[in-house]
């Protein structure tokens, strides 16, 4: 046993086989639910009745302010209002097969902690081998050494499992032989009636971190943001249950990014993003919380369309609305647990499988807030107005006329890209600029008196360089860059079939697109990765936690001191130039506009002017 973490001996499964390394917790009971929602499907578990049909799609060139001319299915609340999200019946049905899932994500989201590492089976989710609970390590270790800890831990206990799955296994048909540690794995699997179930089991353990401090605060924060996404999915003839699905996507966090490339509050992946909302140099409509939810909405609403089932149309919206098609067709199936029972696909894994159960089982946790967390603070909604421009126009005039400062005109409109934000592009007309509330009237006069200088009918042209190397073509860069081989010969002034040499150095002009209409679906994961804030936050952690104690310093020999790496400094000088704002500097740095502020002791209303030197953060 570990000196530095003494063990809880609790009632729980495999103890006395796990029993050196973290704190064990015994699994809390599964929540009482809702009378209302603890009715099951019939056993056969139907295909549910199909609502009415959902209205066509707009076809204004701006969507958001097409769903305003919308009948509403039911009248408008205030903004202020957020709607409890309806019962799941019989739109979102609650299968007999994916209770128990449903009660184990019910725990993850509102029961367990981030400190707590719930060891399970990804083949029957609801097989919970052990809880292992770091809480007390986190008291006592830095981030960087509890992070190693834990993972040795989950995985020590995931190999103790396995190799007790492969011994239940082989012993099933002689349970006499069991000892202690298998006859409790041997009637964990007793309700499942299959002789291959520890087979089945092996290979598949793995660990999953709770959510309970996570969804608490994405609870508090969904304030700002769910009356309007609540109006555009109204708008669209949407049940407003499904503006929960950031509870299971990011958490309700604007900034989430994954691994594989999926960002924002929906977790768009760039290709289907790019068929639902404009994403190119200029504009990534992924970080806007409101663009992102009208195409969402579009999105759902295209996988319902087509699958007409919501079990089956959100299940989609993370596998894929072609895969879930391919697998009803092949295994002749109708309903999701037709699918999660008989579609052999490695795509269609353990994600796609629990996507629909967590949603319903965090829209739950919403729903009984009280009983998991107790009273929660929301944030007050985001108030704006919203204007359109004509003409292209620099970013910084654009807030000039509303009168917002760099950090709440930043936030009321995310989706630029620094290249725009930086005054080196402009922002293009027809695109949704939001004002604070009130300011749409003064920023219409005031635009209204722009003068030549200031708005523009054209975009400004920033090239991309690209050095040819041996093999490449004219047809080949333009595959590659998403542009046509006119427009890099135009550029160039040479002929499109002109033959390139290694070494030349040739313009690319960039890669336009407009709004784009509803047309399919995206792949995105279900879990959100850690922001750029908190990427920088923790490798400066583990930067620290590397560097050599004192008392080893010392026994360093003085010629290696010579040669030591000069230590880096905290702050790089940046030279405002004409034109620059914090907000430009700040996204140029990928720093926070108020750690700028903070290392030139600047106040809100401070003015930078050309030739200032700031300190940048390193």
């Amino acid at each position: 046993m570990s000196a530095r973490n003494p063990r809880t001996r609790g009632s729980i499964l495999i103890v006395s086989a796990l029993c050196c390394g973290a704190a064990f917790a015994e699994p809390p009971a599964s929540p009482e639910l809702p009378p209302a929602l603890s009715q099951p499907p019939t056993a056969a578990e139907p295909n549910p009745a199909m609502p009415p049909p959902l209205p066509s799609a707009p076809t204004a060139a701006n969507p958001v302010a097409a769903t305003q001319n919308l009948a509403p299915a039911q009248a408008p609340l205030p903004k202020s209002v957020i709607t409890v999200a309806e019962d799941p019946t019989p739109q979102f049905p609650r299968y007999a097969s994916l209770q128990p899932r449903i009660d184990f994500w019910t725990r993850i989201f509102g029961q367990y902690s981030e400190l707590q590492s719930v060891v399970h089976s990804a083949e029957y989710t609801h097989k919970v081998y052990a809880v292992l609970d770091f809480r007390g390590d986190a008291v006592t270790m830095n981030r960087f050494a509890l992070g190693k800890w834990r993972s040795e831990e989950e995985e020590r206990v995931k190999a103790q499992v396995e190799r007790l799955l492969r011994s239940v296994h082989a012993k099933r048909h002689t349970p006499e032989l069991l000892n202690a540690d298998e006859r409790r794995i041997f009637e964990l699997y007793a309700d499942i009636d299959d002789d291959s179930r520890f087979e089945k089991a092996m290979g598949t353990t793995r660990a999953q971190r709770g959510l309970q401090e996570r969804t608490a605060a994405a609870l508090a924060t969904s304030g700002k943001y769910l009356p309007e996404m609540e109006r555009i999915f109204r708008g669209y003839g949407l049940p407003t249950r499904l503006t929960r699905l950031p509870l299971v996507e990011s958490s309700f966090n604007v900034e989430a990014y994954s691994k594989v490339g999926a960002a924002g509050l929906w977790q768009f992946m760039p290709a289907s993003a790019r068929m639902y909302m404009r994403l190119d140099n200029l504009v990534d409509d992924r970080r806007d919380p409101w663009t992102s939810t009208d195409a969402a909405a579009r999105h759902l609403r295209d996988d319902y369309r087509v699958l007409g089932a919501w079990p089956l149309a959100l299940t989609a919206y993370n596998h894929g609305r072609g895969g879930i098609a391919r697998g009803l067709r092949e295994t002749g199936g109708t309903t999701l647990p037709d699918l999660i029972r008989d579609y052999k696909s490695k795509s269609f894994g353990f994600a796609s499988k629990n996507f629909y159960a967590e949603f319903i089982a965090a829209s739950d946790v919403e729903r009984n807030h009280q009983k998991h967390f107790g009273e929660v603070q929301r944030g007050a909604p985001v108030a704006f107005d919203v204007v359109e421009t004509r003409h292209y126009v620099p970013y910084e005039t654009l807030r000039r006329l509303c009168g917002a400062d760099d950090e709440l005109f930043r936030k009321l409109n995310p989706a630029y890209r620094p290249e725009v934000i930086e005054g080196k592009l402009y922002v293009p007309p027809g695109h949704l600029i939001r004002v604070p509330a009130g300011s749409a009237k003064s920023f219409d006069v005031a635009y209204s008196r722009l003068s030549g200088s200031e708005r523009f009918d054209s975009q400004r042209v920033m090239f991309l360089l690209h050095r040819v190397k041996r093999g490449d073509s004219m047809g080949k860069l333009a595959k590659l860059y998403g542009v046509s081989q006119t427009s890099i010969a135009r550029a160039n002034g040479i002929k499109k079939n002109a033959r390139l040499r290694p070494g030349q150095v040739l313009k690319v002009p960039p890669h336009a697109e407009s709004r784009p209409g509803p047309v399919t679906v995206a792949i995105g994961e279900s879990k959100p990765q850690q922001t750029r804030e908190q990427k920088r936050a923790e490798q400066a952690e583990i930067a620290a936690e590397k560097k050599p104690s004192a008392s080893k310093s010392k026994k360093k020999s003085k010629k290696a001191d010579k040669v030591a790496p000069a230590r880096k400094p905290q702050f790089r000088v940046h030279k405002v130039a004409s034109g620059q704002t914090l907000s430009s500097i700040a996204a140029r740095y990928d720093v926070s506009i108020a750690e700028l502020r903070a290392a030139n002791g600047l106040k809100k209303s401070s003015v930078i002017k050309a030739g200032q030197k700031l300190k940048v953060p390193n």
